[in-house]
């Protein structure tokens, strides 16, 4: 289940882009029909962070150059457009295509749904695009106030229908994970991706678990100690792997994505930790709510680092 407060985060890259992938399903563990769905599932969440993400931060880069004085102007050449692809929908660099497809068939009609808003949003967005282009040098016209008008109006179908859909991407996409996860496990042993990918899946359960208990889900202290103690398990196991080999390198000899996330779990799992021990002494609701938005905080900036290693190594 994803609340509210994740809907605004992006979405967890799957940790087999395309060198993992290459070593993984060189296996014979791995049937077609599962790469299959990997890909599928893979196209749904690239959809979401390359498109409703990215999107987001045009949006806001677009905001940013409007806002600027008269005497900066002309500006226009500093945004780079709203990264949507072009009209034809053959050839562009868009993420977001039609022909999506998933077995599960809920997830399937969100994507339709999702990538249809996305559709419609386009033409708007390239209208403003090409009023930046041809007048670089005007300030922010009438006329522009009707394209962004047209253009908020249909971003806020495209902000509606990404909800159902990173609901419904939620379980297909941890399933694909822990599939993954198995496949490592039999192609490269308890290695480095092994250890990452077991620690963001326990992190995701255990995060979402939470989240559902804020919407009243039955979750106790002693359920969430488990899930900490486990946790703590896991990173310790993850931290002596790497820690114990000073020469280990990722994809493209990069440093490990481990690394790059390792205080920040640590971080979380202090947070964690103290919202256990306070609710289980019964403390006020107050003290228990700064927990839990500094365990969701901590969760968030794990998330955060995890997404920018994986996208830069794979």
């Amino acid at each position: 289940m994803i609340s509210t407060r994740a809907f605004i985060t992006a979405v967890v890259v799957l940790l087999t882009m395309a060198w993992l992938v290459q070593r993984v399903s060189s296996s014979e563990t791995v049937d077609k029909a599962t790469l299959s769905s990997w890909t599928d599932i893979q196209a749904i969440s690239t959809c979401l962070v390359e498109g409703a993400e990215l999107l987001e931060q045009r949006y806001a880069d677009y905001h940013a150059v409007l806002a600027r004085s008269k005497d900066e102007w002309p500006t226009w050449r500093g945004f780079v457009g709203f990264g949507m692809g072009s009209d034809d929908i053959l050839r562009t660099q868009a993420p977001c295509k039609p022909w999506f497809h998933s077995d599960d068939a809920n997830l399937n009609t969100q994507a339709k749904n999702y990538v249809k808003a996305y559709d419609r949003l386009r033409p708007d967005a390239l209208a403003i695009e090409r009023w930046l282009g041809d007048r670089s040098n005007e300030l922010p016209s009438p006329e522009l106030d009707r394209l962004e008008q047209a253009f908020n109006l249909n971003l806020q179908d495209v902000r509606t229908q990404a909800i159902p859909l990173r609901q419904a991407l939620e379980q297909p996409q941890l399933h694909v994970r822990e599939q993954q996860l198995a496949a490592i496990e039999t192609r490269l042993g308890h290695d480095q991706h092994w250890q990452t990918l077991r620690f963001m899946i326990l992190a995701r359960q255990t995060i979402n678990a939470l989240d559902a208990m804020t919407e009243g889900a039955p979750l106790s202290p002693e359920h969430l100690l488990a899930a900490q103690q486990t946790l703590t398990i896991r990173w310790t196991e993850a931290e002596t792997l790497v820690q114990a080999l000073p020469r280990l390198h990722s994809a493209n000899g990069t440093r490990p994505v481990w690394t790059h996330i390792s205080f920040a779990a640590k971080e979380w799992l202090t947070a964690l930790e103290r919202l256990q021990q306070h609710w289980a002494s019964g403390a006020d609701a107050e003290e228990l709510n700064q927990d839990l938005a500094a365990a969701r905080a901590g969760y968030d900036e794990l998330q955060s680092r995890y997404n920018t290693a994986v996208k830069s190594q794979y």
